[in-house]
């Protein structure tokens, strides 16, 4: 009996530690699904993730983003958003589990124009870990918390970007993110606050979509 709990002990924690899942890993500036190459997850990440983001100015599309990679299960199916005055940042997020698996395509929040009532400090400020403002954007549809989210990004163009608004509680969670693409590490924080304009400086991928666009106009 002894000999075979420990046999069984073995083959436990050989199949614990044995394992790694892998990802394809790829980013793509368009409405199509990237194709990469795959690699290793790292201990932690239990799932292949694909995020969308849309960024629209003034009611259009002027950027959207796939990327494909490894992260942890609480990154799984997140779908929100962002607004700012005259522009609107939507995010989802799905999973899967088996090696270079395909995930489902995200789901994107619906649009609203309803305002719920709640108005927030707004700002987007590049090249920078903090802003101050007095500009206001009033929330809409299920945008119910004040968010601002520091991106820090290394790589070749290193830079650091600040955005804060109206934002729906899942864009909140988790607080500190980390995201693997090619040549470039994102790290992201996020403060939400349910407090309206009186909110404390501190999808992303949200921010990610942001400064694309910035680059491209400067």
């Amino acid at each position: 009996m002894s000999s075979c709990l420990l046999i069984t002990c073995l083959l436990s924690a050989i199949a614990a530690t044995g394992y790694s899942l892998s990802c394809i890993e790829c980013t793509s500036l368009s409405d199509t699904v990237c194709k990469g190459e795959s690699k290793t997850c790292s201990a932690g990440n239990d799932s292949c993730i694909l995020s969308y983001v849309v960024t629209s100015i003034g009611g259009m599309e002027i950027s959207k983003m796939y990327t494909r990679q490894c992260g942890q299960s609480n990154l799984c199916s997140k779908t929100g958003s962002i607004s700012l005055p005259n522009g609107r940042i939507k995010a989802g997020t799905s999973c899967c589990k088996t090696n270079d698996c395909m995930p489902t395509d995200p789901i994107l929040p619906t649009d609203s124009n309803e305002k719920n009532g709640i108005m927030c400090k707004t700002c987007f400020a590049p090249n920078s870990k903090s802003c101050d403002t007095d500009l206001i954007t009033e929330c809409i549809g299920n945008e119910n918390v004040c968010i601002s989210q520091v991106t820090t990004i290394q790589g070749d163009v290193p830079s650091s970007t600040v955005v804060q608004g109206c934002s729906t509680k899942e864009m909140c969670e988790p607080a500190r993110q980390v995201w693997n693409l090619g040549k470039m590490t994102v790290y992201l924080e996020n403060t939400c606050s349910n407090t309206g304009i009186n909110i404390q400086p501190n999808l992303l991928l949200a921010i990610i979509s942001l400064w694309l666009f910035w680059k491209l106009l400067c």
